[in-house]
């Protein structure tokens, strides 16, 4: 394993291995055959020939980028699957560092307490249990910028998406799982749901460095006016910060973390994200934005205040 594991780092950006984050996605993909880390499997499992190993402190003797490798591939002939998105790499550092983390403390859960205000919301709607760890009630993301708030977004554009991570149209080995049993209704009252939450203060809750003011100045120009020589259209006209005219299922962009933008934009480039139908008009814009732009454009739209489509009525 350390021989393939070989050129796998974990990010500079230690952000990225958000151990709530990683504890949430573990408990929808991981935990139905290894049970909590420390702990017995469950009794199925038990039964699984082979039998999956016990999460110990064992593991903390392999390198972060071994048990990322293990993850991302899977073990042949031993039941253990690969990463349900090979392109997508990235969403398994949390994993990961909770793991790690988890081993070291022999902690069961990085759960955090669930508010009154949670409590009510998902006795109201306990589809919401599938949802709020991560978004939130209100839709404000509350497991690191890799993680995009809800609030502001188009109900259109909310329904379109989950059914395209139901159908694995959209790429995504953390939100597959979770939209795989959405029924048609569940996916609506979802939607309606975010769509109609305000959207008071979510850009505070993700914790970035603010970009210098000559990059959302770069990235303002591009947004605003395009780039008629290298056939780059305006992003404002779909995607904000102006709402008046922005069609309902196209996703607004202002107040979502730079990492979040920066990363959509690489993964169109590569033709690795999918989406909704309209996603493939992103390819030929992806294809012409350098490096800087992604950045640039990333850090105009993070630097903005979260839109709340019910203020723009």
């Amino acid at each position: 394993m350390s021989f393939h594991s070989r050129g796998t780092e974990p990010p500079e950006d230690r952000e990225l291995m958000d151990v709530r984050l990683g504890a949430e996605i573990f408990q929808t993909n991981c935990r139905f055959c290894h049970g909590l880390p420390g702990k017995e499997q469950p009794p199925v499992a038990k039964g699984m020939t082979p039998t999956p190993p016990r999460l110990d402190r064992s593991l903390l003797e392999k390198e972060p980028r071994e048990l990322h490798y293990i993850i991302q591939h899977g073990i042949k002939f031993a039941g253990m699957p690969a990463w349900p998105v090979p392109t997508r790499g990235d969403e398994i550092w949390p994993v990961v560092a909770y793991l790690r983390q988890a081993l070291k403390e022999d902690r069961d859960s990085f759960h955090a307490e669930r508010s009154e205000s949670d409590l009510s919301a998902l006795a109201k709607l306990p589809l919401l249990q599938a949802c709020v760890d991560c978004h939130g009630v209100d839709g404000g993301s509350r497991a690191g910028k890799q993680v995009p708030h809800l609030t502001g977004q188009g109900e259109a554009y909310l329904r379109q998406s989950l059914i395209a991570f139901r159908s694995s149209e959209r790429t995504s080995g953390v939100m597959m799982p979770v939209c795989h049993d959405l029924t048609d209704q569940e996916i609506e009252a979802l939607s309606k749901h975010y769509h109609e939450m305000n959207s008071a203060d979510v850009r505070s809750r993700v914790d970035e460095a603010i970009p210098d003011q000559a990059a959302i100045d770069r990235g303002r120009e591009l947004a605003m006016r395009g780039d008629r020589g290298r056939k780059i259209p305006s992003c404002q006209k779909c995607h904000g910060p102006d709402l008046e005219n922005r069609r309902d299922d196209y996703p607004s962009l202002s107040g979502q973390s730079k990492w979040y933008l920066q990363r959509q934009l690489e993964l169109f480039e590569k033709r690795a994200r999918g989406g909704t139908q309209t996603a493939r008009l992103m390819h030929p814009i992806a294809d012409e934005l350098s490096e800087r732009d992604r950045s640039d454009l990333a850090a105009f739209y993070a630097s903005l205040p979260t839109s709340d489509k019910r203020s723009e009525k």
